[in-house]
Protein backbone atom coordinates (compact mmCIF):
# COMPACT_ATOMS: atom_id res chain seq x y z
CA UNK A 1 0.00 0.00 0.00
CA UNK A 2 2.58 2.58 1.10
CA UNK A 3 4.47 1.88 -2.61
CA UNK A 4 1.31 2.44 -4.37
CA UNK A 5 0.37 5.72 -2.09
CA UNK A 6 3.98 6.81 -3.07
CA UNK A 7 3.49 6.22 -6.60
CA UNK A 8 0.10 8.10 -6.51
CA UNK A 9 1.63 11.26 -5.14
CA UNK A 10 4.28 10.83 -7.55
CA UNK A 11 2.21 11.27 -10.57
CA UNK A 12 -0.25 14.05 -8.71
CA UNK A 13 3.13 16.23 -8.49
CA UNK A 14 4.20 15.39 -11.56
CA UNK A 15 1.13 16.64 -13.05
CA UNK A 16 0.96 19.39 -11.04
CA UNK A 17 4.16 20.52 -11.99
CA UNK A 18 2.92 20.80 -15.72
CA UNK A 19 -0.49 22.53 -14.31
CA UNK A 20 0.83 26.17 -16.11
CA UNK A 21 1.92 24.33 -19.20
CA UNK A 22 1.04 26.43 -23.08
CA UNK A 23 -2.58 24.79 -22.69
CA UNK A 24 -2.25 24.85 -26.68
CA UNK A 25 0.25 21.39 -26.16
CA UNK A 26 -2.20 20.03 -24.04
CA UNK A 27 -4.97 19.63 -26.75
CA UNK A 28 -8.62 18.83 -25.45
CA UNK A 29 -9.39 16.65 -22.94
CA UNK A 30 -11.94 14.88 -24.57
CA UNK A 31 -10.10 13.94 -28.10
CA UNK A 32 -7.29 11.39 -25.15
CA UNK A 33 -7.04 8.29 -25.54
CA UNK A 34 -6.02 6.10 -22.86
CA UNK A 35 -4.16 2.06 -23.08
CA UNK A 36 -2.09 0.17 -20.58
CA UNK A 37 1.37 -0.51 -21.88
CA UNK A 38 3.63 -3.62 -21.67
CA UNK A 39 7.05 -1.86 -19.94
CA UNK A 40 9.30 -5.40 -18.86
CA UNK A 41 6.70 -6.59 -16.59
CA UNK A 42 4.73 -3.72 -15.58
CA UNK A 43 1.36 -2.63 -17.11
CA UNK A 44 2.18 1.43 -17.53
CA UNK A 45 -1.02 4.01 -17.98
CA UNK A 46 -0.52 5.57 -20.70
CA UNK A 47 -2.32 8.93 -22.03
CA UNK A 48 -2.02 10.67 -25.19
CA UNK A 49 -3.84 13.64 -27.83
CA UNK A 50 -3.83 11.83 -31.19
CA UNK A 51 -3.59 15.47 -32.71
CA UNK A 52 -0.02 15.21 -31.24
CA UNK A 53 0.91 12.85 -34.35
CA UNK A 54 2.61 14.33 -37.63
CA UNK A 55 3.06 12.66 -41.36
CA UNK A 56 6.42 11.07 -41.73
CA UNK A 57 9.04 12.77 -44.04
CA UNK A 58 9.35 11.52 -47.44
CA UNK A 59 13.03 12.17 -47.50
CA UNK A 60 15.56 13.57 -44.70
CA UNK A 61 17.41 16.80 -44.73
CA UNK A 62 17.75 19.59 -42.58
CA UNK A 63 14.23 21.64 -44.11
CA UNK A 64 12.30 18.30 -43.90
CA UNK A 65 13.53 17.90 -40.28
CA UNK A 66 12.58 21.33 -39.68
CA UNK A 67 9.59 21.14 -40.94
CA UNK A 68 8.51 18.48 -39.21
CA UNK A 69 10.16 19.56 -35.91
CA UNK A 70 7.78 22.99 -35.94
CA UNK A 71 4.76 20.67 -36.54
CA UNK A 72 5.48 19.01 -33.44
CA UNK A 73 5.71 22.39 -31.71
CA UNK A 74 1.98 23.23 -32.60
CA UNK A 75 0.91 19.65 -31.75
CA UNK A 76 -0.47 18.50 -28.03
CA UNK A 77 2.76 16.60 -27.25
CA UNK A 78 2.77 17.83 -23.63
CA UNK A 79 -0.16 15.18 -22.77
CA UNK A 80 2.12 12.29 -23.52
CA UNK A 81 5.22 13.81 -21.77
CA UNK A 82 3.27 14.78 -18.43
CA UNK A 83 2.76 11.13 -17.98
CA UNK A 84 6.34 9.67 -19.50
CA UNK A 85 7.97 11.78 -16.86
CA UNK A 86 5.05 10.64 -13.76
CA UNK A 87 5.77 7.37 -14.85
CA UNK A 88 9.48 7.73 -14.74
CA UNK A 89 8.99 9.37 -11.17
CA UNK A 90 6.46 6.62 -9.83
CA UNK A 91 8.65 3.52 -11.16
CA UNK A 92 11.93 5.14 -10.28
CA UNK A 93 13.26 5.23 -13.69
CA UNK A 94 16.47 6.62 -14.79
CA UNK A 95 17.54 8.79 -17.86
CA UNK A 96 17.55 5.63 -19.88
CA UNK A 97 14.69 3.96 -19.09
CA UNK A 98 12.32 6.72 -19.44
CA UNK A 99 13.91 7.01 -23.06
CA UNK A 100 13.15 3.47 -23.13
CA UNK A 101 9.48 3.58 -22.09
CA UNK A 102 9.21 6.93 -24.56
CA UNK A 103 10.40 5.10 -27.10
CA UNK A 104 8.24 1.83 -26.82
CA UNK A 105 5.24 4.58 -26.35
CA UNK A 106 5.52 6.13 -29.22
CA UNK A 107 6.19 3.02 -31.05
CA UNK A 108 2.57 1.92 -30.38
CA UNK A 109 0.99 4.93 -30.54
CA UNK A 110 2.40 5.17 -34.24
CA UNK A 111 1.59 1.54 -34.70
CA UNK A 112 5.28 0.90 -35.48
CA UNK A 113 5.17 2.85 -38.98
CA UNK A 114 6.47 5.86 -39.73
CA UNK A 115 9.73 5.38 -38.19
CA UNK A 116 11.51 9.16 -38.78
CA UNK A 117 8.46 10.84 -37.51
CA UNK A 118 8.58 8.58 -34.52
CA UNK A 119 12.23 9.36 -33.79
CA UNK A 120 11.99 12.98 -34.21
CA UNK A 121 9.24 13.04 -31.86
CA UNK A 122 11.20 10.97 -29.47
CA UNK A 123 13.87 13.59 -30.08
CA UNK A 124 11.38 16.45 -29.02
CA UNK A 125 9.81 14.50 -26.09
CA UNK A 126 13.55 14.28 -24.96
CA UNK A 127 14.62 18.36 -25.74
CA UNK A 128 10.98 19.45 -23.71
CA UNK A 129 12.42 16.89 -20.73
CA UNK A 130 15.03 19.37 -20.37
CA UNK A 131 17.78 17.04 -22.11
CA UNK A 132 20.66 18.53 -24.59
CA UNK A 133 20.10 16.17 -27.48
CA UNK A 134 21.25 16.42 -31.30
CA UNK A 135 19.79 14.88 -34.48
CA UNK A 136 21.92 12.54 -37.26
CA UNK A 137 20.85 11.10 -40.03
CA UNK A 138 21.88 9.44 -43.09
CA UNK A 139 19.73 8.34 -45.89
CA UNK A 140 16.29 7.01 -44.90
CA UNK A 141 17.23 7.07 -41.18
CA UNK A 142 17.48 9.65 -38.33
CA UNK A 143 19.66 8.93 -35.33
CA UNK A 144 18.92 10.82 -31.59
CA UNK A 145 22.06 11.69 -30.15
CA UNK A 146 22.40 12.80 -26.01
CA UNK A 147 24.91 14.90 -24.28
CA UNK A 148 26.23 12.75 -21.77
CA UNK A 149 29.24 12.97 -19.07
CA UNK A 150 29.61 9.61 -18.55
CA UNK A 151 31.65 7.27 -20.12
CA UNK A 152 30.69 4.52 -22.46
CA UNK A 153 31.90 1.67 -24.38
CA UNK A 154 30.68 0.12 -28.02
CA UNK A 155 28.28 3.08 -28.37
CA UNK A 156 29.13 5.71 -31.39
CA UNK A 157 30.01 9.30 -30.31
CA UNK A 158 30.06 12.37 -31.86
CA UNK A 159 31.63 15.65 -30.72
CA UNK A 160 30.13 18.93 -31.24
CA UNK A 161 30.18 22.44 -29.46
CA UNK A 162 32.61 21.04 -27.37
CA UNK A 163 29.97 18.31 -25.93
CA UNK A 164 30.26 14.55 -25.68
CA UNK A 165 26.96 13.60 -27.33
CA UNK A 166 25.90 9.25 -27.56
CA UNK A 167 24.27 7.75 -30.52
CA UNK A 168 21.20 5.84 -28.28
CA UNK A 169 19.31 5.29 -31.92
CA UNK A 170 22.09 2.61 -32.79
CA UNK A 171 22.31 0.04 -29.43
CA UNK A 172 21.22 -2.85 -31.28
CA UNK A 173 23.97 -3.47 -33.44
CA UNK A 174 22.80 -2.41 -36.61
CA UNK A 175 25.22 0.38 -36.81
CA UNK A 176 28.18 -0.90 -36.93
CA UNK A 177 31.01 0.33 -38.69
CA UNK A 178 31.97 3.93 -39.27
CA UNK A 179 29.71 5.73 -41.26
CA UNK A 180 29.73 9.41 -42.02
CA UNK A 181 26.26 11.13 -40.36
CA UNK A 182 25.27 14.66 -41.26
CA UNK A 183 23.99 16.92 -38.31
CA UNK A 184 20.64 18.65 -38.08
CA UNK A 185 21.97 22.08 -38.03
CA UNK A 186 19.39 23.57 -35.16
CA UNK A 187 20.23 22.80 -31.76
CA UNK A 188 16.96 23.81 -29.70
CA UNK A 189 18.55 23.23 -26.54
CA UNK A 190 22.20 23.96 -26.16
CA UNK A 191 22.55 24.15 -22.27
CA UNK A 192 20.34 20.96 -21.04
CA UNK A 193 21.41 18.49 -18.62
CA UNK A 194 23.53 15.63 -19.22
CA UNK A 195 22.01 12.39 -19.60
CA UNK A 196 22.30 9.92 -17.63
CA UNK A 197 22.87 6.14 -18.03
CA UNK A 198 24.08 4.27 -14.29
CA UNK A 199 21.69 2.48 -12.12
CA UNK A 200 22.82 3.73 -8.74
CA UNK A 201 19.69 1.65 -7.62
CA UNK A 202 16.87 -0.23 -9.34
CA UNK A 203 13.38 0.66 -10.60
CA UNK A 204 10.31 0.03 -8.68
CA UNK A 205 9.09 -2.05 -11.76
CA UNK A 206 6.30 -5.61 -10.84
CA UNK A 207 8.45 -8.32 -10.33
CA UNK A 208 9.36 -11.76 -11.87
CA UNK A 209 10.66 -13.99 -9.09
CA UNK A 210 12.64 -16.50 -10.37
CA UNK A 211 13.94 -19.62 -7.77
CA UNK A 212 17.67 -20.84 -8.29
CA UNK A 213 19.01 -23.76 -6.07
CA UNK A 214 23.30 -23.34 -5.79
CA UNK A 215 25.74 -25.41 -4.15
CA UNK A 216 29.35 -24.15 -3.68
CA UNK A 217 32.49 -25.59 -1.99
CA UNK A 218 33.59 -24.00 1.10
CA UNK A 219 36.99 -25.73 2.21
CA UNK A 220 36.16 -28.90 0.76
CA UNK A 221 32.76 -28.81 1.89
CA UNK A 222 29.39 -28.51 0.34
CA UNK A 223 27.22 -26.13 1.02
CA UNK A 224 23.43 -25.37 -0.23
CA UNK A 225 21.37 -21.98 -0.87
CA UNK A 226 17.86 -21.70 -2.43
CA UNK A 227 17.31 -18.24 -3.57
CA UNK A 228 15.13 -15.78 -5.22
CA UNK A 229 16.84 -13.06 -8.05
CA UNK A 230 14.18 -10.74 -9.87
CA UNK A 231 13.58 -11.40 -13.69
CA UNK A 232 12.84 -7.48 -14.54
CA UNK A 233 16.50 -6.51 -13.24
CA UNK A 234 18.15 -9.64 -15.69
CA UNK A 235 15.77 -8.50 -18.72
CA UNK A 236 16.52 -4.48 -18.27
CA UNK A 237 20.27 -5.29 -18.89
CA UNK A 238 19.35 -7.31 -21.92
CA UNK A 239 19.81 -4.42 -24.24
CA UNK A 240 21.55 -2.20 -21.54
CA UNK A 241 24.38 0.12 -23.01
CA UNK A 242 28.17 -0.93 -22.03
CA UNK A 243 28.86 1.39 -19.18
CA UNK A 244 32.39 1.60 -16.98
CA UNK A 245 33.31 -1.60 -15.49
CA UNK A 246 33.47 -0.38 -12.04
CA UNK A 247 29.78 1.14 -12.46
CA UNK A 248 28.61 -2.91 -13.24
CA UNK A 249 29.85 -3.58 -9.80
CA UNK A 250 28.47 -0.75 -8.12
CA UNK A 251 24.76 -1.26 -8.78
CA UNK A 252 22.96 -3.08 -5.86
CA UNK A 253 21.39 -6.14 -5.72
CA UNK A 254 17.70 -6.10 -6.16
CA UNK A 255 15.56 -6.38 -3.32
CA UNK A 256 14.17 -9.33 -3.98
CA UNK A 257 17.91 -10.75 -3.91
CA UNK A 258 19.17 -8.77 -1.63
CA UNK A 259 15.84 -10.20 0.70
CA UNK A 260 16.64 -14.20 -0.56
CA UNK A 261 20.57 -13.90 -0.25
CA UNK A 262 21.87 -12.14 2.28
CA UNK A 263 20.42 -13.75 5.89
CA UNK A 264 20.94 -17.09 4.26
CA UNK A 265 25.13 -15.97 4.12
CA UNK A 266 24.88 -14.08 7.05
CA UNK A 267 23.65 -17.19 9.32
CA UNK A 268 26.81 -18.71 7.79
CA UNK A 269 28.79 -16.45 8.44
CA UNK A 270 28.17 -16.08 12.22
CA UNK A 271 30.97 -16.67 14.58
CA UNK A 272 33.25 -16.67 11.84
CA UNK A 273 36.42 -13.53 11.72
CA UNK A 274 36.52 -11.29 8.93
CA UNK A 275 39.19 -14.05 7.04
CA UNK A 276 36.46 -16.74 7.39
CA UNK A 277 33.87 -14.44 6.31
CA UNK A 278 35.90 -13.27 2.78
CA UNK A 279 36.62 -17.24 2.24
CA UNK A 280 32.58 -18.39 2.70
CA UNK A 281 32.26 -15.33 0.00
CA UNK A 282 35.20 -15.96 -2.39
CA UNK A 283 33.84 -19.52 -2.45
CA UNK A 284 30.41 -19.14 -3.42
CA UNK A 285 31.17 -16.80 -6.03
CA UNK A 286 34.01 -19.29 -7.28
CA UNK A 287 32.22 -22.76 -7.14
CA UNK A 288 28.57 -21.93 -7.03
CA UNK A 289 28.49 -20.99 -10.65
CA UNK A 290 29.74 -22.43 -14.51
CA UNK A 291 32.41 -20.45 -15.98
CA UNK A 292 32.55 -18.75 -19.53
CA UNK A 293 34.00 -16.52 -21.50
CA UNK A 294 31.73 -14.09 -22.86
CA UNK A 295 32.47 -14.14 -26.46
CA UNK A 296 31.91 -17.86 -25.99
CA UNK A 297 28.87 -17.63 -24.26
CA UNK A 298 27.00 -14.50 -25.80
CA UNK A 299 29.24 -14.30 -28.94
CA UNK A 300 29.82 -11.00 -27.70
CA UNK A 301 31.38 -8.91 -24.94
CA UNK A 302 28.68 -8.91 -21.86
CA UNK A 303 29.58 -7.45 -18.58
CA UNK A 304 26.99 -8.30 -16.10
CA UNK A 305 25.59 -6.81 -13.19
CA UNK A 306 25.47 -8.87 -9.77
CA UNK A 307 21.47 -9.78 -10.33
CA UNK A 308 22.71 -11.23 -14.41
CA UNK A 309 24.94 -14.02 -12.19
CA UNK A 310 21.82 -16.17 -11.20
CA UNK A 311 19.83 -15.48 -14.32
CA UNK A 312 22.50 -16.82 -16.56
CA UNK A 313 24.13 -20.51 -16.44
CA UNK A 314 27.33 -19.12 -17.54
CA UNK A 315 29.23 -16.05 -16.06
CA UNK A 316 33.29 -14.63 -16.16
CA UNK A 317 35.34 -13.16 -14.13
CA UNK A 318 33.83 -9.38 -14.66
CA UNK A 319 30.58 -10.70 -13.11
CA UNK A 320 31.96 -12.51 -10.43
CA UNK A 321 34.03 -9.29 -9.17
CA UNK A 322 30.39 -7.73 -9.49
CA UNK A 323 29.00 -10.00 -7.18
CA UNK A 324 31.68 -10.23 -4.75
CA UNK A 325 31.74 -6.96 -4.33
CA UNK A 326 28.14 -6.44 -3.57
CA UNK A 327 27.99 -9.11 -1.29
CA UNK A 328 31.29 -7.86 0.76
CA UNK A 329 29.53 -4.37 0.76
CA UNK A 330 26.31 -5.20 1.62
CA UNK A 331 27.60 -7.68 4.14
CA UNK A 332 30.73 -6.77 5.59
CA UNK A 333 31.05 -3.37 4.66
CA UNK A 334 34.60 -3.24 4.35
CA UNK A 335 36.89 -1.00 2.31
CA UNK A 336 37.55 -2.63 -1.60
CA UNK A 337 39.67 -1.95 -4.80
CA UNK A 338 38.62 -2.93 -8.18
CA UNK A 339 41.88 -4.43 -10.32
CA UNK A 340 41.98 -4.37 -13.76
CA UNK A 341 44.71 -6.69 -15.47
CA UNK A 342 44.87 -6.43 -19.60
CA UNK A 343 42.50 -9.60 -19.32
CA UNK A 344 41.31 -10.15 -15.85
CA UNK A 345 38.87 -8.34 -13.56
CA UNK A 346 39.59 -9.03 -9.65
CA UNK A 347 39.16 -7.60 -6.47
CA UNK A 348 40.93 -6.65 -3.24
CA UNK A 349 39.70 -6.01 0.17
CA UNK A 350 41.36 -3.60 2.17
CA UNK A 351 41.90 -5.45 5.69
CA UNK A 352 44.99 -6.66 7.82
CA UNK A 353 44.85 -10.37 6.82
CA UNK A 354 48.02 -11.49 5.75
CA UNK A 355 48.76 -12.51 1.86
CA UNK A 356 49.84 -10.62 -0.95
CA UNK A 357 48.65 -7.35 -0.93
CA UNK A 358 49.30 -4.21 -2.27
CA UNK A 359 49.13 -0.11 -1.18
CA UNK A 360 46.45 2.12 -2.40
CA UNK A 361 45.89 5.93 -1.48
CA UNK A 362 46.92 4.58 2.58
CA UNK A 363 44.92 1.82 2.79
CA UNK A 364 46.24 -1.53 2.42
CA UNK A 365 44.57 -4.32 0.02
CA UNK A 366 44.55 -8.15 0.03
CA UNK A 367 43.98 -9.98 -3.13
CA UNK A 368 40.46 -12.13 -3.09
CA UNK A 369 40.28 -13.36 -6.19
CA UNK A 370 35.96 -13.96 -7.03
CA UNK A 371 36.76 -15.82 -9.98
CA UNK A 372 39.04 -18.77 -9.11
CA UNK A 373 40.77 -21.17 -8.46
CA UNK A 374 37.22 -22.79 -8.58
CA UNK A 375 37.32 -25.27 -5.07
CA UNK A 376 39.56 -23.14 -3.42
CA UNK A 377 39.07 -20.99 -0.30
CA UNK A 378 41.93 -19.44 0.03
CA UNK A 379 42.75 -15.33 -0.08
CA UNK A 380 45.46 -13.32 -0.01
CA UNK A 381 46.62 -15.14 -3.05
CA UNK A 382 47.56 -12.87 -6.54
CA UNK A 383 45.55 -14.79 -9.12
CA UNK A 384 47.65 -17.58 -10.65
CA UNK A 385 49.29 -16.77 -13.90
CA UNK A 386 49.17 -12.98 -12.89
CA UNK A 387 52.37 -12.79 -10.55
CA UNK A 388 54.32 -10.66 -12.19
CA UNK A 389 51.66 -8.70 -14.46
CA UNK A 390 51.05 -4.89 -14.07
CA UNK A 391 47.30 -3.53 -12.66
CA UNK A 392 45.00 -0.58 -12.66
CA UNK A 393 42.88 0.42 -9.84
CA UNK A 394 40.00 1.71 -11.65
CA UNK A 395 37.86 2.18 -8.75
CA UNK A 396 37.69 1.83 -4.89
CA UNK A 397 34.73 1.48 -1.73
CA UNK A 398 35.25 3.35 1.05
CA UNK A 399 33.39 1.87 4.40
CA UNK A 400 29.81 3.57 4.28
CA UNK A 401 29.54 6.93 7.20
Amino acid sequence: MKIVLARLTALIFCLMAFANTNLTNLGNPSDYQRFSLPFYAQLVAVTYDPGMLVSEPATLSNASIRNTYNQLERRPTQVLLNHLLAAKGAYKLNDFLFFKLARTTLNSIYQGESPRAREITLYKLLIDSGFDARLTFRGDRIFINVYTTEELFEVPIIEADGRTYANISCLSGDCKGRQRLYIFNEHPNPRGKSFGFQLNQWPELAEQPVDKALRFNYHGVMQELNVTFDKTMVDIMTDYPFIHEYCYLDTPLSPTLAKSLLPQLERYMQNMDTQQQLELLASFTRSAFNYKEDNEYFGRSKPMVPEEVFGYSYSDCEDRSALFFALVRDLLDLPMAVIAYDDHLTVAVGTDIPGDSFNYKGQRYIFCDPTGPRNSSRIGVVPPGYEDKSFSVIGTYNQAK
